[in-house]
């Protein structure tokens, strides 16, 4: 038996399954997008999905670069939204300062939808910091011309509020 015709069954079962392992791995790493192929907004994507987007990419800030999860929060910043909070260094220490730094390396989420309309969608965003604190977030988007048609990008994030809840 062969797989992709290298392999033969003389392989051991549990050689195979470590290099498949391995070939997993890699895969996974070729997914981590460097920072020139980030997502972009699209009008394929749901307003929920760009907040998870960023969100996931926020709780593995470094991946694959340093900071790579805040550019990819920045791909889908409002053109509004840009004006007022960049460039991206400035950006970057916004993220980093009081009010969000909470949102790096954070080790959950839970979003619920507090409104929805045709061009704006509103969510209040849960988040489990790193330091075991529960913080709260709005998180506002509104449709964005694009190249290929209106997208889903954030205009608004207001910053953190504790909830009062604690992991102990």
């Amino acid at each position: 038996m062969t797989i992709n015709g290298v392999f033969s069954a003389r392989v051991p079962a549990y050689l195979m399954a470590l290099m498949l392992g391995l070939v997993l791995s890699v895969a996974k790493a070729q997914e981590a997008a460097p920072t020139d192929q980030l997502l972009k907004p699209s009008p394929e994507r749901s307003a929920r999905e760009v907040v998870t987007i960023q969100l996931d990419a926020l709780s593995d800030n470094d991946q694959p670069e340093r900071n790579a999860g805040i550019e990819q929060v920045w791909a889908f910043a409002h053109p509004r939204n840009r004006v007022i909070t960049g460039p991206l260094a400035r950006f970057t220490r916004m993220l980093r300062g009081p009010g969000y730094a909470m949102l790096i390396d954070h080790l959950g989420y839970e979003i619920t939808e507090i409104r929805r309309t045709g061009r704006t969608a509103v969510y209040q965003v849960k988040v489990l910091s790193r330091d075991g604190g529960f913080y709260r977030f709005q998180w506002r988007l509104e449709k964005a011309a694009q190249a290929d048609g209106p997208a889903w990008m954030t205009t608004r994030v207001t910053p953190a509020r504790q909830t009062g809840e604690q992991l102990s």
